[in-house]
């Protein structure tokens, strides 16, 4: 196995290669760690190695099966597909995989599946109905789960699994870091004014973006310490929000945060947008 686009993480990439030598590439893989963009890319990379009908090295890059993976368009890589503003994978999406997973590939030696981000994404019951097939998978099968921590996934998930951590490859701007802290805490404060004073600060869209970018990171972490995990960017925020927020409320305000990104990158004023999130914070905690 190559990873010609992949940095860092040695001793990741050698144990995948000693898998793939000893012909024990497992069934299912759980990626945690890194930031969200690097769990996807490694999930892709791995697929692309599934699919790839190279008889050498793997993936290629360059065979009809790679370029179809590079383009999302292979036939025997689906992409889970979850459902309402919180793309929750719900119980019919999993039927439907767990279905599928049983049709044999249409050109590859292999179907690869891939559900990211499933601490937020894959509710204990789509776990639940998922772990008899991850117990007994079909042949020709490869499974891939990303999120942020594989603590957020219950136990019986993670034994039927390989996980692999990324390493963290963030670069915060502390300045923006200070203000991301502010709008967490403002979020879960009594008084909406506090909230709405850190967000007039996002004066210009790049750093609104990155500061926002932030925000989420400390809903994440603030998710994985309340299931038992290490926040990765600041574990005083996390054990603070952890106190004030259930699940539902994390999953709740980080997509009203990336709502919030879309908006922006759309030319919406900064105040307006502003106003938006603040309202929207505290219709989604009002009845915390």
């Amino acid at each position: 196995m190559i990873f010609p686009d992949i940095k860092g993480n040695e001793n990741l990439k050698h144990s995948l290669m000693k898998l793939e030598k000893s012909n024990r590439m497992p069934h299912a893989v759980i990626i945690d760690g890194g930031s969200e963009s690097a769990r996807l890319a490694l999930a892709e990379h791995l697929a692309m190695w599934a699919v790839c009908e190279s008889g050498g090295e793997k993936p290629c890059s360059s065979c009809k099966g790679c370029n179809l993976a590079k383009a999302k368009a292979h036939s025997d890589i689906h992409y889970a597909k979850g459902e309402g503003k919180t793309e929750i994978y719900n119980k019919d999406e999993i039927m439907f995989i767990i279905k599928d997973s049983y049709v044999k590939p249409f050109i590859a030696n292999k179907k690869v599946y891939i559900l990211s981000e499933c601490d937020r994404k894959l509710p204990v019951i789509s776990q639940n109905i998922f772990l008899k097939t991850l117990e007994e998978p079909p042949q020709d099968v490869l499974f891939i789960l990303t999120c942020q921590s594989s603590k957020s996934l219950l136990e019986t998930i993670r034994s039927r699994a390989v996980t692999f951590t990324l390493e963290s490859d963030m670069n915060v701007n502390e300045d923006y870091l200070e203000l991301a802290k502010e709008i967490a805490a403002g979020m879960v404060a009594k008084s909406e004014m506090e909230l709405l004073m850190a967000t007039y600060k996002l004066d210009e869209r790049a750093k609104a973006l990155s500061v926002l970018d932030l925000v989420i990171l400390l809903l994440r972490d603030g998710l994985a310490v309340c299931v038992g995990a290490q926040a990765e960017l600041d574990s005083e925020t996390a054990e603070t929000l952890c106190k004030k927020l259930t699940k539902k409320n994390y999953i709740e305000l980080i997509e009203i945060t990336k709502e919030a990104q879309l908006n922006i990158t759309r030319n919406v004023g900064l105040k307006l947008v502003s106003t938006d999130l603040c309202a929207k914070c505290r219709r989604a905690l009002w009845q915390r």
